[in-house]
């Protein structure tokens, strides 16, 4: 095996749940690991490190869920969604961490163009699979029902993307549980 640090979530689910609530006021946690590691895990337990925002691994399944709901209607409506998330919060303070240059965020205060870069990208890939109809140009979405099955059914565009590719319209039973 190897040495591998526990992520910071992993460290407070296990320290959260020390000692037994039903018959004990308190619990104790006891974290083995390196001394360069130390300050690590102290400043977990004093919660001085922010939480920084996972929306990105799940940008396009999100915007086609709001295109369903029709929150979204075009690229600026999600362009302007994404300035209300913590995503964008996170970019603002901490714009290194999200692949932004400073120059680009002492240029750009508000984040718009990475904004519209992210939607841009998202919707791309949301059209690509067929879960929606993209005009580049003008920026108009239009949701189809393969996207509204994905979202009703919460199910990730990889997913659509490998039912695209594998199964075809005429396909018997057997062809299908190949």
């Amino acid at each position: 095996g190897m040495w591998n640090e526990l992520s910071p979530m992993d460290m407070m689910q296990m320290i959260g749940r020390a000692g037994r609530p039903q018959y004990d006021k308190s619990g104790h946690g006891i974290v083995l690991t390196q001394h360069s590691e130390l300050q690590y895990y102290l400043s977990l337990n004093n919660q001085q490190l922010p939480v920084e925002s996972q929306l990105l691994s799940c940008l396009p399944d999100l915007i086609n869920a709001e295109l369903v709901l029709g929150t979204i209607q075009t690229r600026q409506d999600a362009v302007n969604w994404l300035g209300y998330t913590y995503l964008y919060v996170r970019m603002v303070h901490a714009p290194r961490l999200y692949g932004i240059s400073p120059d680009e965020a002492e240029e750009d205060k508000l984040l718009e163009q990475r904004r519209v870069d992210l939607v841009h990208s998202a919707l791309m890939l949301l059209d690509k699979h067929n879960l929606i109809k993209y005009d580049k140009r003008t920026g108009q979405v239009q949701v189809t029902a393969l996207g509204r099955v994905a979202s009703h059914y919460y199910i990730k565009h990889p997913s659509i993307a490998t039912f695209n590719d594998h199964l075809k319209p005429m396909m018997s039973d057997i062809e299908l549980l190949r």
